[in-house]
């Protein structure tokens, strides 16, 4: 039933999303794909700023604001002009969702990479009384983290009692479907068809990559193909694509950020279409600022894309002057309205940044079309194809045009050994004069997002984000943050540029299909791979054992500002588990991420609490645990499958003797401290 419950009260607030996008003039079809999107950052947003400014209670606002929406958008219901529309969307969401559950059945284990720490976040929103929320992995300090994302759905995880365990997979799926068919709405907008939809939808979510091809090839099955290995194509580097990403089901911002994205890219295309109005230049703000503080790393193209929307409609490029002042306004109030949307998450956030560098490493062409073939080899088609438009209308000096340029592209890349920065580079430029001079009709939106999404992979080229991984990893969130970002673009771009490619249908055709056969493998062998396993589930703590379970209920049932200690151990371990399970923050959790959230300053602290966490567990001696828990200032101490396996039974045994067990189960209990001054 709370699975229901949950499910209910999100599509709830899709009927609120539903009635605004109806109002910004959406049509019934797209409004529905984005509904439930624009709903739950409606809820969130209000929610948060209440939060912010002091009210403990801001999840109960939540869901006042949930049903206000819902409200409002029964009543727009009424006036809903394509039910047929609305049904289409549904449907296409359902399956998309159900596609993305399904993919996911045989590991929904919250366990392994990033895991632990989203549902830590996740845990600790559901705890807490304001904003930022605290620290799960180092009690007394507040996450210095982004949260946004996984506060989208905090309200109706709340509102729902759903168990966590579960509703983590099912946001997985939740967010894949609202991709999907997103990604849908704005493929048939830029095409004009629901095939272009479907062609955007399959291509941005569910198609794999031509290394699936390359491991056919090499021997393996279609039940045995390795995703991970295609999610890390170039060495010392992260090559997510969003069928990885789902499939994975890491609720990392870059996942968690995606469907915010897609809808800005929607609503910027409406916009732009007609002149953005304040109402369109108030939701982009909000999407915008939303986004950005979902991910960051989403900041700069997020923004970029829904200036290229505002400022190159179907009919021109709009420059800073005349009748495009207005649009160059509306970008400008764009950006600075998102920075104040979410102002207080940025005056308290510090970005993981240590400035620009050069890279010193670079990708292969074979590593880069092995990653995004399917999309970069109609992108480059599509650019010679501009290129033969723009050289003359003589055929045959148009041609020798064409060739020359070609050629002389090809040499430059051979002879400077960058082959991969000039192809990419040479293929933006010709997107961005596409863009600049392209007739109406000629499908302009598109040809911007193509530039976008080509610079991004061109970025990784020339220059790194620093972010403290080292030198010989120094590309890799680069890398990772810069192509998963311009996967997506040039997906909804890509009936625009297989159009672009040649001028006869039958080519066309025959280039999707080719395109097509590449990209299934992936996609295929993930279903088949369900037939091998022997479980299925949604329970994403279903691996820990019984005792462990019991201790993270009788945690989560701990008023806020309880402190609990746990052992110690090392960060993508299992160690740290109660503490992200719970949302009960640890004395010490996962000692690397602090490292890397805070800087190498927090390491004498981390170490002092390591230590004092190593002291207490052996040292043997109630008091002396008391002690040294007063001194942390935890009431709760954990003992549990992992807490057993380090420590010794006598050790044990004297935590169990500091203070009243509040759960034992298996040999796995939680101690409430008994003060040393109460002895």
């Amino acid at each position: 039933m709370t699975i229901a419950a949950f499910l209910v009260t999100v599509g709830a607030a899709g009927l609120g999303g539903y009635a605004l996008l109806r109002w910004l003039g959406l049509d019934d079809f797209e409004s529905w794909a984005g509904g439930r999107v624009a709903g739950l950052v409606a809820v969130a947003l209000p929610a948060w700023w209440l939060g912010v400014v002091g009210l403990r209670q801001w999840r109960v606002a939540g869901a006042v604001v949930l049903v206000a929406v819902a409200v409002a958008g029964l009543l727009s219901l009424r006036r809903c002009e394509n039910w047929r529309g609305l049904v289409a969307a549904e449907v296409i969401f359902v399956v998309a969702t159900a596609v993305v559950v399904y993919i996911r059945l045989d590991h929904p284990n919250i366990s392994f990479q990033e895991k632990p720490m989203d549902l830590g976040i996740f845990a600790s929103l559901l705890r807490a009384e304001g904003f930022p929320p605290p620290d799960m992995w180092l009690s007394g300090e507040t996450l210095p983290y982004y949260y946004w994302g996984a506060l989208m759905w905090t309200v109706p995880v709340s509102l729902s009692g759903i168990s966590l365990d579960i509703a983590y997979n099912l946001v997985v799926g939740l967010a894949g479907g609202a991709v999907a068919v997103l990604l849908w709405a704005l493929g048939r907008r830029i095409g004009g068809n629901h095939r272009s939809g479907l062609l955007v939808a399959f291509f941005g979510l569910l198609a794999g990559t031509p290394d699936a091809v390359r491991q056919l090839f090499a021997g393996q099955s279609l039940f045995g193909l390795d995703l991970w290995t295609s999610s890390r194509q170039i060495a010392d580097t992260i090559t997510e694509f969003p069928l990885f990403t789902f499939w994975h089901g890491d609720l990392h911002p870059h996942l968690l950020s995606m469907p915010v994205a897609c809808l800005a890219l929607l609503v910027a295309l409406e916009a732009g279409k007609r002149g953005p109005r304040w109402q369109d230049t108030t939701v982009l703000a909000i999407l915008f600022g939303v986004c950005w503080a979902a991910n960051p790393w989403s900041m700069p193209p997020t923004l970029v894309s829904i200036a290229l929307l505002l400022l190159a409609s179907d009919e021109r490029w709009y420059w800073p002057t005349g009748e495009g002042r207005k649009r160059w306004l509306a970008v400008g109030a764009v950006a600075i309205g998102g920075w104040l949307v979410t102002a207080p998450f940025h005056l308290g956030f510090v970005p993981f940044f240590d400035g620009i560098g050069l890279v010193t490493a670079w990708t292969s062409p074979s590593d880069l079309l092995l990653y995004g073939g399917c999309l970069l080899i109609p992108v480059a088609l599509a650019a010679v194809g501009l290129l033969r438009h723009s050289l003359g209308r003589d055929a045959e000096i148009g041609q020798a045009a064409l060739l020359a340029t070609v050629a002389a592209v090809m040499v430059v890349a051979a002879a400077t050994g960058r082959p991969t920065l000039i192809i990419l580079t040479a293929v933006t430029a010709v997107m961005v004069a596409g863009v600049m001079w392209a007739a109406p009709g000629e499908g302009r939106p598109a040809l911007a997002l193509a530039a976008l999404g080509t610079f991004l992979f061109l970025v990784p080229e020339v220059v790194y984000v620093a972010d403290g991984y080292g030198d010989q990893l120094h590309r890799m969130n680069t890398v990772f943050k810069s192509y998963i970002q311009g996967w997506l673009f040039l997906a909804v771009a890509l009936p625009v540029m297989v159009r672009w490619s040649t001028p006869k249908k039958w080519l066309r055709v025959a280039l999707v299909a080719a395109m097509v056969v590449v990209a299934l493998p992936h996609p295929v062998g993930t279903a088949l791979q369900q037939k091998n396993s022997d479980r299925w589930g949604l329970d994403g703590l279903a691996w820990m054992t019984d005792g462990d379970r019991a201790l993270i209920e009788a945690l989560r049932q701990q008023p806020p500002g309880a402190v609990m200690i746990e052992a110690v151990g090392g960060a993508y371990t299992e160690y740290g588990r109660l503490s992200a399970a719970s949302g009960v923050p640890a004395y010490l959790g996962w000692a690397n991420h602090e490292l890397v959230w805070r800087g190498p300053e927090i390491t004498v602290e981390t170490d002092k609490r390591s230590d004092l966490v190593l002291r207490l567990y052996s040292s043997g001696d109630p008091e002396v645990v008391r002690e040294l828990a007063a001194t942390a200032g935890a009431d709760l101490i954990a003992v549990g499958s992992l807490e057993r396996q380090d420590f010794t039974p006598g050790d044990l045994a004297a935590v169990a003797g500091a203070g009243e067990i509040l759960v034992e189960k298996d040999g796995a209990f939680l101690v409430r401290v008994t003060p040393p001054a109460l002895e």
